[in-house]
């Protein structure tokens, strides 16, 4: 394990249970989970009907945290699978999962798609694979190897699934991730071992998304960027980000 991905799963682990305690962070979750919602058509999911028991949607959400991609997209899938690096991130997602009356058919596990290494054995089992779409949300800018990262969530669809990415727009003279002041529920301390876990703090260009899909194999490639900002923190320490949604489709 690399020291991106070892900072990554202790940074996260630990912070897992604070992970939206802050007010920002739960205006950011609901506006992300709107914001999702409002562009399902476009993903190319439907709400799913009472009756509508012959469709089996299965989403694989990669970098899955406390489950926000899941439970933005429940109203559009059948199953989600959820990985995590960090196992306190894991142990949250299936917490809040248990806690939903009646409880969707959703689990995470601890695992890493995106190692030098190889895939671990157990990520190898075959409901692990044949997904109709697979979701980055707001974790991209932590990948260490990003075109491994995609190729690797490529693999796992099924031909005709789709992969989509929520993450941070690359803007011209906007501040890097890190260079703000910002307290992300846990003190300045944490901030900063926060900002030490992103490998890409300024975020991602459309033509670097659609360059990275294209060489997956990817096809159908569509980049839109959200109207509202993301804003992170609270008061003067409150800063900006732009929010894109990129998706492409396995042939």
């Amino acid at each position: 394990m690399t020291d991106f991905a070892s900072k990554n799963r202790e940074v996260w682990h630990n912070a897992a249970k604070n992970y939206d305690a802050k007010p920002w962070q739960k205006r950011l979750i609901k506006q992300v989970t709107e914001d999702i919602q409002a562009h399902a058509q476009w993903l190319g999911l439907s709400p799913l009907s009472i009756n509508d028991a012959s469709r089996n949607i299965k989403l694989l959400d990669y970098a899955c945290g406390p489950g926000t991609i899941s439970i933005a997209l429940q109203p559009f899938i059948t199953s989600s699978q959820g990985i995590d690096i960090a196992p306190g991130m894991v142990e949250e997602y299936n917490s809040r999962i248990s806690l939903m009356n009646p409880a969707p058919d959703f689990h995470a596990q601890v695992g890493d798609l995106c190692s030098m290494e190889g895939v671990s054995e157990d990520l190898q089992a075959k409901d692990l694979f044949n997904f109709d779409i697979a979701a980055i949300g707001l974790g991209f800018h932590h990948f260490e190897h990003l075109q491994l990262s995609i190729d690797r969530l490529v693999e796992r669809l099924k031909s005709g699934g789709a992969l989509f990415i929520v993450d941070l727009l690359e803007k011209k003279d906007d501040v890097a991730i890190g260079e703000q002041n910002v307290d992300h529920g846990h003190g300045d301390d944490f901030a900063k071992e926060a900002a030490r876990t992103v490998p890409h703090k300024h975020g991602f260009t459309r033509e670097g998304m659609e360059t990275m899909f294209n060489a997956a194999g990817l096809q159908e490639f569509d980049f839109v960027v959200l109207e509202r900002p993301a804003v992170m923190g609270d008061g003067e320490e409150a800063f900006s980000k732009t929010i894109f949604i990129a998706k492409g489709r396995k042939a």
